[in-house]
């Protein structure tokens, strides 16, 4: 059998895990469901008169503006971390579930080296949630284009930019969740994976709170999104984005050198 048909051949199995995952069937539709309704939702709240005191100093980013791109503008900064979570659960599980079982030890009687299901996994877990991500992009996309006709306004080139910036955001919080299959990997826990996950995000509070977000690759996506307020976000240029999108690959080599000196125990 070559690489490739090996390759071939996990991608297969692991695509056949995912369609049967619970997992990834909540993480989905969480995403697909509840973003476009908060980024919306979130914007309609700040814009009514409901919207007094903490909450409405909390969203008075999204009182004002074009109505269409602060809905894609909203969508970006949540999507943003919520391709993070979405993704960290899922390589928690992924990864995670048959080392935790023990079941893992029947991989070392496959033709399929253990690098190359490893190698498959990152590759079915990026393209399962760069699909997640373009679903919720479109979905909003569709929701705001029918929330703004139905007040009057219109869908312009920048709720289009808007909705650009939220798939790349998107992506790149997606990619960020690869080095928790690392961890998954050495501690053999989907417990403590998703352990290492909360304190990555409470982590990167502390960094933004020192300044230190737009170089911290878990901070930039968001930051860039505008998540920070305007200043921030134009303090994010192209080599913070470079190096948030190096984690991916970086990660997927981790995981892989990991997983080819895996022991039966």
């Amino acid at each position: 059998m070559t690489g490739v048909a090996r390759l071939r051949t996990a991608l297969s199995v692991e695509a056949l895990k995912l369609r049967r995952s619970v997992v990834a069937r909540l993480a989905t539709a969480l995403l697909v469901v509840l973003v476009p309704l908060g980024s919306v939702g979130m914007v309609a709240l700040a814009r009514s008169p409901r919207a007094v005191g903490p909450t409405a100093a909390k969203l008075a980013d999204y009182a004002t503006g074009d109505l269409a791109t602060t809905h894609l503008l909203v969508c970006a900064q949540v999507l943003s971390v919520a391709a993070l979570a979405a993704g960290g659960f899922f390589v928690a599980w992924s990864f995670g579930r048959e080392l935790e079982t023990g079941t893992a030890g029947a991989l070392f009687g496959l033709a399929v080296p253990r690098g190359t299901i490893a190698l498959a996994k990152c590759l079915v877990a990026l393209a399962w949630v760069a699909a997640c991500v373009v679903l919720t992009v479109a979905v909003t996309v569709a929701a705001s284009a029918a929330v703004t006709a139905a007040s009057g306004e219109t869908f312009g080139p920048g709720a289009w930019a808007g909705a650009s910036t939220a798939l790349a955001a998107g992506l790149l919080g997606g990619g960020l969740a690869l080095p928790f299959a690392w961890v998954a990997t050495v501690t053999r826990s989907q417990l403590g994976t998703v352990g290492a996950l909360v304190g990555v995000v409470a982590l990167t509070q502390i960094v933004v709170l020192l300044g230190g977000g737009s170089w911290f690759p878990y901070a930039a996506p968001s930051l860039w999104a505008g998540m920070g307020g305007p200043e921030a976000a134009a303090a994010v240029g192209l080599p913070h984005l470079l190096l948030a999108t190096a984690v991916a690959p970086a990660a997927i080599l981790a995981v892989r050198h990991a997983w080819r000196h895996l022991t039966n125990v």
